[in-house]
């Protein structure tokens, strides 16, 4: 097995011993399907869903939601989740594990189940002879099994059923009617809301890849009907990227303009999907690993008019879907209207029309581990996360080069001082050289020693990175210098330049 792969399969237990993430509860025996983030974990989550919230709001003009997770069943009626919000699921008869039908189907055979009926995938189970792969046993009929979260809101007679949500999609289109309002009843407008969703999946796997509990970021754009142009397309009109559409078995690069011509693809479609490659580039995403892929037909939600995912091709995990895009045309306003009894109508250039959605969504935990896969190196005896500075944990480190003759004071004076602008660290703890391969375990850009001569005459040394290439510069210039490396400027450069 090549180097490389055998570090990516160590990933999970990296993670764990660095503080990234690890299954949650373990004191219990821990529970499948949920996972908990350390120090350095919550602070990556944290600036990748920072990036992608400041750009749908100072870029795109969207308004910013939070809604609460735990709602009563009507709108989940509405949307068609109560009804079939399911994935097909046997039992084995001799031990009860469950699987999922299409996985196991696709574990055992290598060819794809999902779209298939129920009795469809009955017949392949026992055409293959695929025994429960715990026990051996037989398993049983293939089921539609519902993955939501269900409860009760309230005590007594008063108690309403209720449930965790599914999506934050929902919660988003329950106030539209203010939000329009709120948006000066121009149109199209965006609302984007970040926060946790719940699915009951029947065998949460690959760590952060399925999850029981995880965080989304989902946008909506609520637009008139049949709305083929977006502002801005020009802007990412000659990007190229590897595509798979419908109907094909090869990816194939294209330019997004072609993407529309062709008719692959509307404009907002087009254009959302090359903001989110631009979005991944800058959290350091393998864009090598990057795909765009079109619905089948037979995959397609049937609300849905036109679906693109953007999928990550991992070493590890295979593939991975980061982002879904979809014209989920007028449906979810159409059937909130019609279970609350409410107008989702607007009179707008004249017409009145239930408006349409083309929805972005994006997982926040899947990136996390693709990041992470993509930025993972390791170099003699060096292993190191190099990533962005945007993204990283912490942006800076500081530290003394020994615990005496003052310089811990003047090292927490730096500290102090950077601390008001950037995600910094302190470390005083081990020699220089394990507190700099510590920060760099940690993914940590540049880190500054204080040192006898910062005594004598004020400089400070900064390390960077992915080269350990090292200089000096005065205290007084430390932030001007540490910024313009981050903006692009060359380290050796920045030195020169001092």
């Amino acid at each position: 097995m090549p180097e490389k792969e055998k570090l990516l399969d160590k990933i999970e237990e990296i993670a764990k011993n660095r503080g990234f993430f690890w299954p949650s509860q373990e004191i219990y025996g821990g529970v499948s399907g949920f996972y908990e983030y350390g120090p350095l974990g919550a602070l990556l989550k944290k600036h990748i869903q920072d990036m992608i919230l400041d750009y749908y709001v100072m870029q795109e003009g969207c308004l910013a939601i939070e809604a609460p997770v735990l709602t009563s069943i009507s709108p989940w009626i509405a949307s068609g989740h109560v009804e079939s919000f399911a994935d097909r699921m046997t039992e084995c008869e001799k031990c009860g594990e469950p699987y999922r039908a299409d996985h196991i189907i696709e574990e055992k055979t290598g060819k794809g189940a999902e779209g298939k009926s129920m009795a469809e995938m009955d017949a392949i189970l026992k055409e293959n002879n695929i025994r429960c792969p715990k026990c051996k046993g037989v398993l049983g009929k293939v089921y539609d099994y519902n993955m939501m979260f269900r409860t009760f809101i309230g005590p007594g007679k008063n108690k309403i059923e209720g449930a965790l949500r599914p999506e934050t999609a929902q919660t988003t289109y329950m106030p539209f009617r203010r939000l329009y309002e709120i948006a000066r009843r121009k149109m199209p407008f965006g609302v984007i809301q970040i926060g946790k969703s719940f699915r009951n999946e029947i065998s949460p796997r690959k760590a952060l890849i399925r999850q029981r509990e995880f965080t989304q970021a989902e946008i909506q754009f609520f637009t008139p009907p049949a709305l083929d142009e977006w502002k801005n397309f020009d802007e990412i009109a000659g990007m190229e990227a590897e595509a798979l559409v419908k109907g094909s078995e090869k990816t194939v690069k294209m330019k997004f303009s072609d993407l529309v011509s062709k008719k692959h693809a509307k404009q907002p479609i087009a254009y959302f999907l090359a903001r989110s490659l631009e979005l991944f580039r800058k959290m350091g995403m393998d864009m090598k690993k990057l795909r765009l892929r079109q619905h089948r037909d037979d995959e397609r939600s049937f609300y849905s008019s036109d679906t693109w995912d953007v999928e990550f091709l991992s070493d590890k995990y295979g593939v991975v879907e980061l982002v879904g895009i979809a014209d989920r045309t007028d449906y979810d306003l159409k059937r909130h209207q019609e279970q609350s009894k409410q107008s989702m109508e607007v009179t707008f250039d004249g017409k009145k029309f239930i408006p349409n959605v083309i929805e972005v969504a994006y997982g926040i935990d899947r990136p996390v581990i693709c990041i992470m896969e993509s930025v993972m190196k390791e170099e003699k005896e060096r292993l190191f996360f190099s990533f962005p500075a945007a993204i990283s944990p912490y942006q800076v480190a500081v530290f003394p080069l020994v615990r005496k003759d003052n310089l811990p004071v003047k090292a927490r004076y730096i500290f102090d001082l950077l601390r008001k602008r950037y995600y910094t660290a302190y470390d005083e703890t081990g020699s220089i050289g394990r507190m700099y391969y510590r920060q760099d375990e940690a993914g940590t850009p540049l880190c500054i020693t204080v040192d006898y001569d910062t005594l004598e005459d004020g400089t400070v040394t900064i390390r960077e990175r992915d080269t350990q290439k090292q200089i000096r510069v005065h205290e007084d210039v430390l932030i001007d210098s540490i910024q313009r490396i981050f903006d692009g400027e060359g380290i050796e450069s920045v030195g020169n330049a001092a």
